[in-house]
């Protein structure tokens, strides 16, 4: 974590440790455990491209790395993914396996599944704390996101 631009780093580490608990009730085979925490996750998610979105991508600068639109598409796309994930494991809740061979397919079906979502999360996040994190000036950050977590 960069001592100058911790902001990003502490919402994405918030966040993942979301993800992760959500994705440790999956492989246990806990579907209402894993869709309760993926809620959360998502909740966490849509609040923070909401903040990202209103109060900080419109302040990205002229000559910076990647154009505010690279941000938002890729909010978009986040978006679409954890819908169409969520849709998965309402789906696994509804209807549970019904023995172990089937459990263990649907966690895998779920985990395959996951892992787009995660992709799609990494490279963002990289881009953020790398680019985006650096570009915006330190005392919006501090703003922001000081008030997201009040």
């Amino acid at each position: 974590m960069s001592s100058c631009t911790p902001y990003f780093e502490q919402q994405h580490a918030r966040l993942d440790a979301l993800l992760h608990t959500h994705l440790l009730d999956l492989v246990g085979g806990d579907f209402a455990a894993a869709q309760q925490h993926f809620a959360a996750w998502q909740a966490g998610i849509a609040a923070h491209i909401e903040i990202e979105n209103t109060r900080l991508l419109p302040h990205v600068p002229a000559q910076a790395r990647w154009a505010a639109r690279v941000y938002l598409l890729e909010h978009e796309r986040i978006t679409l993914l954890a819908e169409e994930y969520q849709a998965r494991l309402q789906a696994a809740v509804q209807s549970p396996p019904h023995d172990e061979p089937a459990r263990r397919e649907m966690v895998l079906t779920l985990l395959d599944a996951a892992h787009a979502l995660r992709h799609v999360l990494e490279h963002h996040h990289a881009r953020e704390e790398q680019a985006l994190a650096q570009e915006l000036p330190q005392a919006l950050q501090a703003q922001v996101w000081g008030a997201a977590a009040d």
